[in-house]
């Protein structure tokens, strides 16, 4: 059986894919929050049960090939199923099977269906949470996948509020006595406990990233222009901190309070050459760092 974790980060493999232009390798990587290694056999993944995934040859970004629509007519998600039952009955050695079955695939309504099957989990999670944040009880994360041990552990938590966009919740961990941001996609199952919460502090203040570890200092980057989208993308709570400026390159500028260095690093390592860090020095000093843990 394929663990649930593993099946969500296809199909958020299968809608990024689906947009024009597509990612690089890299980027793909880091919207998953796995090794490109990992990437590359879910992309084989997909080729095998038969979409086609091209790349540009310049820009290396990978996409969805899809044929021009107007060209064509589109299955269903019901008709493609029935045509996919009855190529069940077809002999695996036919010479026309495998191309059929593509075709099935690129014709169906499978994108969308991934993405609301995302959205399905993402509103199942939220709708507990939120109950839990009203009722004041403890919850467990189900296997929560941490990016920083790279493990899946169930975490006991006390959800306090969500971000702007509900991509992320802040809750008090008693075992660590933090409170931290958990990101809602990550999360596999919601457990609602009867247990009251104990944290009664309030909710501590977070940067656009969802870090609450240190004093705020105020970060400064100038964007590019696909910086500046990914970005606003991702994190919704940044556009009111980013502005045009007058520079060809980095025509973009970010003037944030940051509270980790690790959130805003996480991005910028994601697509190097993207990003021109201003200030804080403390940043610099913290990507240094990073990039000299890489193997090479």
């Amino acid at each position: 059986m394929i663990p649930q974790q593993k099946i969500l980060r296809v199909f958020k493999l299968i809608s990024i894919l689906a947009q024009r232009p597509g990612r690089t390798l890299s980027q793909l990587a880091v919207y998953l929050e796995v090794e490109e290694r990992t990437v590359r056999r879910y992309l084989h993944l997909l080729e095998e049960i038969g979409y086609f995934v091209d790349q540009d040859p310049v820009t290396g970004r990978y996409f969805l090939f899809e044929a021009d629509p107007r060209q064509r007519g589109t299955f269903t998600q019901e008709e493609s199923s029935l045509i996919r039952q009855l190529l069940a009955a077809i002999p695996t050695e036919h010479p026309l099977r495998d191309s059929i079955h593509k075709k099935v695939y690129v014709t169906s309504e499978l994108v969308p269906l991934a993405q609301d099957l995302l959205d399905i989990h993402h509103g199942r999670m939220v709708e507990r949470l939120a109950r839990a944040i009203r009722d004041e009880k403890q919850v467990q994360l189900v296997r929560y996948h941490s990016t920083n041990s790279t493990s899946q552990t169930d975490r006991l938590v006390e959800p306090l509020a969500f971000t702007d966009n509900y991509t992320l919740l802040r809750a008090y961990e008693p075992a660590s006595g933090i409170v931290k941001s958990f990101k809602i996609q990550r999360i596999e199952e919601v457990l609602l406990l009867l247990t009251p919460i104990t944290y009664q502090d309030g909710v501590p203040p977070s940067d656009i990233f969802g870090f609450t570890d240190e004093a705020p200092s105020t970060v400064k980057l100038g964007l590019s222009t696909r910086a500046y989208r990914l970005l606003i993308e991702d994190y919704p709570a940044a556009r009111p901190f980013t502005l045009p400026q007058t520079d060809e390159r980095f025509p973009y500028r970010l003037e944030a309070e940051m509270r980790s260095e690790v959130g805003i690093g996480r991005f910028i390592l994601g697509i190097p050459g993207e990003v021109v860090v201003e200030e804080t020095q403390k940043l610099r000093e913290y990507l240094r760092q990073r990039v000299g843990q890489f193997v090479l």
